[in-house]
């Protein structure tokens, strides 16, 4: 049992196909819907519409749609003795009996619709007759002939009308049409279960695991979460320990329990991991060997960290050079002071100056900040505040920056901006 969506919405308001498939008998019913029908009206779709011509199922098969997982929907199946299964989330073969029977579902509608696309809930009677009078490729008989014992009467197995009968010209090219049109869906359908069938046998791989093995998974973004599957992370993750074997198909593992997911995986996302072999690799085996002389090996302070050994002392070995020894950045020093400021920030008042640091041009000179300067050259720092202080006491009347040399100082370093 499925849902087919995306349809155009008719007139009747129908944009849904409740898909109904007996597993034995291969039977279909096709019921038009709506896509946000709830679980009480789909439970009274099927009774209507499947309960009162085969009864009430032993088992029934459905994907994990959040009207066949709802609590009003398991309560009534429990009520019923019908046992529920849901299909392995992210694998629909697992529900493939369906998903085959709603791609033939597709090509029927597109010939019996045409361009009449707000019309397909007319014609489902009609695809539902030509999908069950049609023989199955998997039993050798059409779903009518199993469930019946029967065929069905068709339009075109009326006998000829006899001459004496007066007869019409549009009911003759009618049952033409129809006779004609169940052919060509006959034929079709056989086409396309023999086009799924290779095409579904050529992607498949035999793989066969042990419990115990660890294997390596697939990341796909139907199957993680949102943010754990990305264009730039890793294609698989692992590796992760076989726990038991489900079926051929379906194998579970040990996954951590922050991850979050359902740990049954189709084969098809399994990789048997295999661990890294060691490097092992001789004197004669460097990735740019460096031929020396006699000379040079024979003296081992050319070369830092050197540990002779037997192997490689000669005149043909080869040897690599260890990587050099990573220099520390020189310190620069602050040379002069150009100018100070104090600007306001969201942690109080920042007072910073303009250097120069020694042996560097103008191009270079930077701002830092008071104890950055305090801890780097700490004599220069007191010698420019003293400075400015006396610059602050001859200031020129009428200046706003003449004050005092004490008010100067508090305004600098002891204000905080109030809350």
């Amino acid at each position: 049992m499925d849902f087919v969506l995306g349809l155009p919405r008719t007139v009747r308001g129908h944009d849904a196909i409740l898909v109904v498939v007996d597993r034995f008998s291969k039977m279909a019913h096709f019921i038009s819907c709506s896509k946000t029908s709830d679980a009480s009206h789909v439970a009274s779709l099927f009774f209507r519409e499947i309960i009162r011509l085969h009864g009430l199922p032993k088992t029934m098969v459905s994907d994990r749609d959040t009207r066949f997982v709802s609590y009003f929907w398991k309560t009534l199946w429990k009520k019923m003795g019908t046992k529920l299964l849901f299909s392995t989330a992210y694998h629909p073969q697992t529900d493939g009996q369906t998903e085959v029977v709603n791609r033939s579902l597709g090509d029927l509608l597109r010939c019996l619709v045409g361009d009449h696309t707000s019309s397909w809930d007319l014609v489902l009677p009609t695809a539902e007759f030509a999908y069950n009078s049609s023989v199955n490729r998997s039993t050798g008989m059409s779903p009518f002939m199993i469930v019946t014992g029967y065929e069905p009467r068709k339009p075109i197995d009326l006998i000829e009308l006899l001459v004496s009968y007066r007869t019409s010209e549009f009911a003759s090219s009618f049952a033409q049409h129809m006779h004609d049109l169940h052919k060509e869906i006959k034929q079709k359908l056989s086409l396309n279960y023999a086009k799924y069938k290779s095409i579904a046998d050529s992607h498949r791989k035999l793989k066969k695991f042990s419990e115990g093995d660890y294997v390596m998974i697939h990341v796909n973004a139907a199957r993680f979460p949102p943010g754990k599957s990305k264009k730039l992370t890793a294609k698989k993750i692992g590796p992760y320990r076989v726990v038991r074997k489900i079926s051929s198909n379906a194998y579970e593992l040990e996954l951590p329990k922050n991850m979050g997911i359902n740990s049954i995986f189709n084969v098809s996302d399994l990789t048997l991991y295999c661990e890294p072999l060691t490097d092992q690799v001789g004197p004669s085996e460097s990735t740019q060997p460096i031929s020396t002389n006699s000379s040079s090996t024979s003296n081992p302070n050319l070369i830092p960290n050197y540990e002779p050994k037997e192997s490689v002392i000669n005149s043909t070995s080869a040897v690599s050079l260890p990587p050099e020894p990573t220099v520390p950045p020189v310190k620069h020093i602050p040379e002069e002071i150009f100018s100070d400021q104090i600007t306001f920030t969201t942690d109080g008042l920042l007072h910073r100056f303009l250097i120069r640091w020694r042996g560097l041009s103008r191009t270079d000179d930077a701002w830092i900040t008071y104890d950055e300067l305090a801890h780097l050259h700490p004599s220069l720092l007191e010698k420019y505040l003293q400075q400015s202080s006396t610059e602050s006491n001859f200031s020129k009347p009428g200046r706003i920056d003449a004050a005092p040399d004490h008010q100067r100082q508090r305004v600098r370093y002891n204000l905080r901006p109030r809350v």
